[in-house]
């Protein structure tokens, strides 16, 4: 019985998934596609620039 709560326990806290964390995976894979392809320019911005740039956009 112990082990039952403390997989469901574990398991729940594989939901906690942010916004932040989300964004910055596929900015680190975007990253890791156009290494050695000299795209530096096209880099996507970090998440605090994004957000900025979000509620610019909704404003």
């Amino acid at each position: 019985m112990r082990f039952v709560l403390l997989l469901c326990c574990l398991l729940s806290s594989c939901g906690s998934v942010s916004e932040q964390s989300f964004y910055e995976g596929i900015r680190a894979n975007e990253r890791a596609k156009s290494a050695g392809t000299g795209q530096g320019d096209k880099a996507l911005p970090n998440y605090d620039r994004y957000r900025q740039e979000r509620e610019t956009l909704k404003k």
